[in-house]
């Protein structure tokens, strides 16, 4: 698990390349945050259960690539948004799709946020900052 005196944001990103400039990213700006990354959707309820079951905090935000597996985001958002114990979580979903379509989608099954994500290196620093000025210190988390 992780240090409970931080609030966790809890990616569920495969790619080695988004996990690497996130971790980095947060490094460089030096939030007071642990960032837990998961590589697979089975794994996120598994790490759940385990918050559940040991009393820990669940984490303050969940990101969740929209392509992940074995099952994708939207399935792995339905889900959560479908169990009574995790439905209060904040859930944002990132894709590289520019489909409104999609985005209204995942609204519609319970995402808190859609977040495109930038296609260079020069927007990801500004998209992390900006995600990290409203989760934490615009936002009220419970």
């Amino acid at each position: 698990m992780s240090d409970i005196f931080l609030p966790v944001i809890l990616m569920l990103e495969h790619d080695p390349d988004d996990r690497f400039l996130t971790s980095t990213v947060f490094e460089e700006q030096q939030y007071q945050v642990h960032l837990e990354f998961l590589n697979n959707s089975k794994g996120l309820f598994s790490y759940l259960d385990e918050c559940r079951r040991s009393n820990l905090p669940y984490p303050a935000v969940i990101l969740i690539n929209l392509n992940i597996t074995p099952l994708d985001g939207r399935e792995v958002l339905k889900q959560l948004k479908a169990n009574a114990d995790y439905r209060h979580l904040p859930v944002v979903i990132l894709s590289e799709s520019k489909d409104q379509k999609l985005a209204r989608e995942c609204y519609a099954l319970g995402a808190s946020s859609f977040i495109q994500k930038p296609d260079a290196l020069s927007g990801t620093s500004e998209k992390i900052h900006n995600f990290f000025k409203y989760w934490f210190e615009t936002v009220v988390l419970a």
